[in-house]
């Protein structure tokens, strides 16, 4: 299948779906989870499983294009001469450059809107390969007259169009799978519950380092996590099987027994939620270099009344050089990327007047919240926390998993604590 091998697509399809369905067994999901999260990457917090189907398409693409961009004359010049003959045929006059870019790319319309007559080949295979993938993968061929050359069209990672040309064509694999995982990731995180957690999570590594070594991992986490980043498990209010049921909090009784309201909100799992964000913070604590007087949870003195209430996480409080660094940690629910950005906001508007209380008696004041999701996701700003911290570069690599792996294990026994009623700490 690699090397352009032409494959029937029902026992790929049928493999897919057994692939499928062992792969949401492994992962502890029910089989009406989404399966994009069986086709996206490891690093994104899914299988790394891409549809045979749609592999078997994409390298054929390559194939053809390999074939086209070869560094021997001789094999690039008969390819060249074969999709000619072929294009020719179909279209019933000899084939201008701009037509062999169209027939690739399985053009329906205009010279090529009469139906085939001709024999299966490599290139009718490439061009119906095209066809399937261009919705997904924004995929065309395309003529360049100034290089007089055929290079492939297909969608960046960041939503923008790229072509491969002949110069990069050991590039046109990556370029393609990376389109294909875009397409998926996209599809996953247009679903409103599915998806809403991994706008988050699968944005940074950091968050997903336990899918191929299992790293500070029990099997109990690897049983949640999935279920809950898809929002599956089996509450009150998000059981979709189950009509006319009671949809309340079996604890408080106060609000929708959501998720959310699980492991962040309900006032009976507070201690084990309080204890979550200290694991947080304790590890910051322990790791940073930085000199001066380490306060955590305290009061700050020297301020003005009205800011001597607040106790941010972790203030350090060098007096030689004048420079104060406040650090306040949060870990919210990942309800899509806004959630983190609300938090941040929130806990900057919090002590922005505490620091500028601090700034006006001289010190150089350092204000940033460090953010770490309920369910494993990073923040991209917790890294200049880190730098400022002072905290050794090796460690930080573990500091990161830890931290990421202990939210996780609480988060769970939240939950199961919650569902059980056992004790789980």
């Amino acid at each position: 299948m690699k090397f352009g091998s032409h494959v029937e697509k029902g026992p790929l399809s049928k493999a897919d779906k057994v692939v499928k369905r062992l792969a949401k067994g492994w992962m502890h999901l029910p089989q009406r989870a989404s399966p994009e999260v069986v086709f996206l990457p490891p690093n994104m917090g899914s299988g790394g499983l891409l549809p045979l189907a749609d592999m078997a398409d994409l390298y054929t693409i390559a194939h053809a294009f390999k074939l086209l961009s070869s560094r021997d004359a001789a094999v690039s010049g008969l390819a060249l001469a074969s999709l000619e003959c072929v294009a020719a045929k179909r279209l019933g006059r000899a084939a201008a450059e701009q037509n062999l870019a169209d027939y690739l790319s399985g053009v329906v319309d205009g010279d090529f809107a009469c139906p085939s007559a001709g024999t299966a080949s490599l290139w009718s295979h490439a061009r119906n390969a095209a066809r399937r993938a261009s919705a997904a993968l924004g995929l065309r061929w395309v003529w360049c007259a100034e290089r007089r050359e055929l290079g492939v069209e297909c969608s960046g990672p960041s939503g923008n169009t790229i072509t491969v040309t002949p110069q990069a064509r050991s590039q046109v694999v990556r370029r393609l799978r990376s389109a294909l995982v875009a397409h998926y990731r996209e599809r996953l995180l247009a679903k409103k519950d599915q998806g809403k957690v991994y706008e988050v999570t699968s944005r940074s590594r950091v968050g997903n380092h336990f899918m191929r070594s299992g790293s500070f991992t029990r099997f109990a986490e690897w049983r949640f996590i999935h279920r809950a980043r898809l929002d599956v498990l089996p509450l009150n209010a998000t059981k979709c099987w189950q009509t006319g049921g009671d949809k309340r909090c079996r604890k408080c009784g106060a609000h929708l027994e959501t998720l959310p309201h699980v492991i962040q909100h309900c006032r009976s799992n507070y201690v084990a939620i309080t204890k979550r964000h200290d694991g947080v913070m304790d590890r910051l604590v322990k790791a940073l270099k930085i000199p001066g007087i380490v306060s955590v949870n305290r009061t700050v003195d020297g301020v003005d009344l009205e800011w001597a209430q607040l106790r941010p996480d972790l203030v350090v409080r060098d007096e030689a050089r004048k420079k104060i660094v406040i650090v306040d940690v949060a870990v919210p629910f990942e309800n899509r990327s806004v959630a983190l950005e609300e938090v941040r906001s929130q806990k900057l508007a919090k002590y922005q007047g505490l620091a500028a209380c601090l700034e006006r008696q001289g010190y150089d004041v350092k204000l940033m919240p460090f953010l770490v999701g309920a369910l494993g996701g990073w923040d991209a700003g917790n890294e200049r926390v880190i730098r400022l911290l002072g905290i050794n570069r090796r460690y930080a690599v573990m500091m990161r998993r830890l931290m990421i792996s202990d939210t996780i294990r609480w988060s769970r026994n939240v939950y199961v604590e919650h569902v059980s009623g056992a004790r789980q700490y």
